[in-house]
């Protein structure tokens, strides 16, 4: 098939974005897989167990797209109806010729199949049509496949390398949250030592494909409950819900930050989480317990690591974990990573395409 958008974004001597038929294979899937967070998804969405005005959530999928990748999705989205339709086409003519050929069979062991040669002969040759058809559909759904290569210089691949590494150890996060509100407290009324109401969910980080992009090397994906899920691909992420709805955004456009948040466990601390502190579950103005309440009980504060996914077109995530440390590498690693891209494209002209690591 012909494709109408550019085969190759050029983006310096020696670095450049390309999909074309000697990259790296990709091919569009022709249904999602299933994702383990999707029940807490739909409870969240039904049940809100808070205030939506302090909900984290990013903007909407249309609104988070890199602009100058914009051709790249069109290029996917043009990619995945190709593969649909002449997916569902080949299985029905597949489904056809199957049932053809055994009702030639049923006449080729047919103790009488001498009365029908003719017939025979008329079916033979209509199964090789189809066969035919068949093939030229398999080739078509041979070059719907979109072909990606990153071609970049070793300091990149690199960097990219030290994420994924990174990425590793933060997957053995014994607990790993998604942050969907915050909201402050009134902790006079509430006798609480907490200066925020934090809303969480548990969440898995994995390495898969996307239904519209398989890689030799699956990205990294972020469960998100109330929004879209985002995976790490070589110098951009994808805000995926489905495989008409995404955003590709450039890693020049993002920012991620790392604070070490002090929580307050009732759930039970985690063994990998280090324990800081320790509050009352009623406590005064100094931080002393509340002798009011005959049943009070202290509570552990632990570090846990959060990461803050940010860019100016709306993408707003942060997640939680109970190893520091891992979360720690693994910013850094990304820092690194998004900070050399970011270096790269100031080396550009606004007419160039932005540097993709």
């Amino acid at each position: 098939m012909e494709w109408k958008f550019r085969k190759e974004f050029q983006i310096m001597p020696g670095i450049k974005l390309s999909y074309g038929k000697n990259g790296i294979r990709t091919q569009i899937m022709s249904s999602a897989p299933e994702l383990e967070a999707e029940p807490e998804k739909l409870k969240l969405k039904l049940f809100k167990p808070f205030d939506t005005t302090h909900e984290i959530k990013s903007e909407s999928i249309a609104k988070l797209n890199s602009a100058d990748l914009v051709d790249f999705k069109n290029l996917l989205l043009a990619s995945g109806k190709n593969y649909s339709e002449t997916s569902t086409v080949l299985n029905i003519r597949r489904g056809v010729k199957l049932k053809l050929d055994k009702k030639i069979h049923r006449l080729q062991i047919n103790l009488f199949r001498f009365l029908f040669k003719r017939k025979l002969a008329c079916l033979e040759f209509e199964s090789a049509q189809l066969h035919a058809e068949i093939s030229e559909l398999e080739e078509q759904l041979n070059l719907s496949r979109v072909t990606l290569e990153i071609d970049s210089e070793d300091v990149y691949f690199d960097l990219y390398n030290d994420v994924r590494k990174a990425f590793s150890l933060l997957k053995q996060s014994q607990k790993k949250w998604d942050i969907t509100s915050t909201k402050r407290t009134n902790r006079v009324a509430e006798r609480t030592s907490a200066s925020n109401t934090i809303t969480r969910s548990l969440i898995q980080l994995t390495e898969k494909d996307l239904p519209i992009l398989s890689t030799e090397h699956p990205p990294m994906c972020f469960n998100n409950i109330n929004g879209g899920d985002i995976y790490l691909y070589p110098g951009f992420l994808i805000v995926y819900e489905s495989k008409t709805e995404f955003a590709i955004i450039n890693y020049a456009e993002i920012s991620i930050t790392y604070t070490q948040s002090r929580f307050i466990e009732t759930e039970g601390v985690p063994s990998d989480a280090k324990v800081i502190d320790k509050t009352w579950y009623k406590v005064n103005k100094d931080g002393s317990p509340d002798r009011r309440f005959t049943s009070n009980y202290q509570i552990p504060i632990a570090a846990y690591g959060e990461l803050h996914f940010k860019s100016e077109s709306g993408l707003n995530e942060v997640y939680s974990f109970s190893n520091n440390e891992s979360t720690q590498l693994f910013w850094k690693a990304m820092h690194n990573y998004s900070d050399a891209i970011k270096q790269a494209n100031r080396l550009l002209t606004s007419e160039d395409i932005p540097f993709l690591g």
